[in-house]
């Protein structure tokens, strides 16, 4: 699943112009995307399109 969330966040990044690499996730377990690595970049994504909203680009 992991890989699949990334592919995801890497589309949504590349379509809203955003620079966004993929990081190595180092979880011990089955990550469902809620690690804390996963839920960085989450964040970061939704920071860069919230930003791009208030300025009328997204």
């Amino acid at each position: 699943m992991r890989n699949a969330e990334k592919t995801i966040r890497k589309q949504i990044a590349d379509a809203n112009g955003i620079v966004y690499e993929p990081k190595k996730c180092n979880f011990k377990g089955e990550c469902r995307g809620t690690c804390p690595a996963c839920e960085q970049e989450v964040k970061y994504i939704e920071k860069q399109l919230n930003a791009r909203r208030m300025l009328g680009k997204a």
